[in-house]
């Protein structure tokens, strides 16, 4: 099997380590897992990064930034045990070659593919598919769709892409796009079988008072706008939130709506650097890293969790509301990535740091039991980076098998350095 120019297939096996903890005075202790630990064998790939990309049977997918047997990245598959608290097996899919282009997002499509973004030092950008072999057997295919060789197109793709219903894909560019502020782009799925995809830029930010820098990719809503959120532009110059709506008759362009302009002056919070989701009333939520209380982090914050509700009366502003602004102790600090929903309107994140041990946490943020009330914060887990534990966890949480949350950590594990994926019970 071919892999980026090295024949080599990696599969390895890795006793689940399992713990119970309690952490930040939690009633309920959450069952904790390492299920896979990069530094076994630096082939296998270090340093993950990115959401895990979750298939209906509970496999995992995703991309390490590093440690193939090229020394170079690789996508990576996680197959699940049959039952819970068994061995997971890891298998490298695909490595690049090194010191060229590396993964920085993956997604699972309908037709059973990964897709997902890249950079590397002689392209602005790609998005790349991965297709499984016929009948389960054979190599993965590997193929660039589409490569951001103009400055037109973007650059740095940024977060997760997303498909409408004719398999067409979407996604965002942090830089780029005239004014280097970055681009929302679309790329057509061929109409034959064997045909060229076909790339377009939708929208191109300018900065003020639109936005600039997407921090990460869009969002559909149920009639076919696209959301997201920018780091920098908007009125005061600390990122937005923007909706970009479908052009009305054919020939037109994409139209783009400030949703909210983030101001420091105004209410403390700055520079989105995750997408936003939705709930099931059409309230779109999201998290900064920094700002909300700025007693803390030396005066900017250490990042809130927010709420975005539909304007009152049509044609009206969004109404903003903070639900929680971390405290930088064990609670957590810089809270960024995908966010996902539980059934019960519960949220769960990731804080890049803070907890207990300063190198990150898993939290729960739950609903109140009264409108108008206060959200609690639940502390799942804090990274300690020892003891085969993670630190810095990457891009957020992922639902997969059992209802449990999955992600990766970019260090902790044997090497520390390698990475971990884990599993927290809600």
């Amino acid at each position: 099997m071919q892999f980026g120019g090295c024949s080599r297939v990696t599969i390895l096996t890795l006793a689940t380590l399992v713990g119970i903890f309690l952490l930040g005075g939690a009633a309920n202790a959450q069952p904790y897992h390492v299920i896979y630990d990069f530094g076994q064998v630096c082939p296998g790939g270090w340093d993950p990064i990115a959401v895990l990309a979750a298939a209906k049977n509970g496999d995992l997918y995703g991309v390490t930034e590093g440690g193939g047997a090229c020394n170079g990245s690789t996508i990576y598959k996680l197959t699940a045990p049959r039952t819970r608290g068994g061995a997971w097996t890891q298998a490298v899919l695909y490595e690049y070659t090194a010191n060229t282009e590396f993964p920085v997002s993956l997604v699972i499509g309908e037709d059973g593919a990964l897709y997902g973004t890249g950079e590397g030092p002689n392209t602005r950008g790609f998005i790349f598919r991965l297709a499984p072999p016929a009948r389960g057997k054979g190599s993965w295919k590997y193929d660039v769709l589409y490569t951001m060789n103009s400055n037109s197109d973007g650059s740095a793709p940024q977060g997760n892409l997303v498909f409408d219903a004719n398999g067409n894909i979407y996604g965002a560019t942090e830089l780029g796009g005239g004014p280097n502020g970055g681009t929302v782009f679309e790329l057509k799925r061929p109409t034959k079988k064997g045909g060229k995809w076909r790339f377009s830029v939708l929208y191109t930010f300018t900065g003020k008072p639109d936005g600039a820098q997407p921090s990460a990719g869009v969002v559909f809503d149920q009639t076919g706008n696209l959301y997201g959120t920018t780091f920098r532009g908007g009125t005061d110059d600390w990122g937005a939130v923007y909706r970009l709506s479908p052009p009305a008759k054919k020939g037109q362009g994409w139209t783009e709506t400030l949703l909210y302009s983030f101001s420091q002056s105004k209410d403390g919070i700055i520079s989105p650097e995750g997408p936003v989701l939705f709930d099931k009333s059409g309230n779109l939520y999201g998290t900064t890293p920094s700002g909300g209380d700025l007693n803390c982090a030396g005066g900017y914050g250490c990042g809130v969790v927010f709420e975005l509700s539909p304007p009152d009366k049509k044609g009206g502003a969004w109404n903003y509301a903070t639900l929680y602004a971390f405290q930088g102790g064990n609670d957590g600090i810089i809270p960024y990535g995908y966010m996902v929903f539980d059934q019960a309107g519960n949220l769960y994140g990731v804080t890049e740091l803070g907890g207990v041990a300063g190198v990150g946490t898993v939290y729960r943020m739950s609903p109140p039991h009264e409108n108008g009330g206060v959200w609690t914060e639940t502390v799942l887990h804090g990274f300690t980076g020892n003891n085969g534990d993670g630190a810095y966890p990457d891009r957020g949480l992922a639902w997969g098998k059992w209802h449990d949350l999955y992600g990766v950590t970019q260090d902790g594990g044997l090497c520390f350095h390698c990475g971990i994926a884990y599993e927290v019970g809600p």
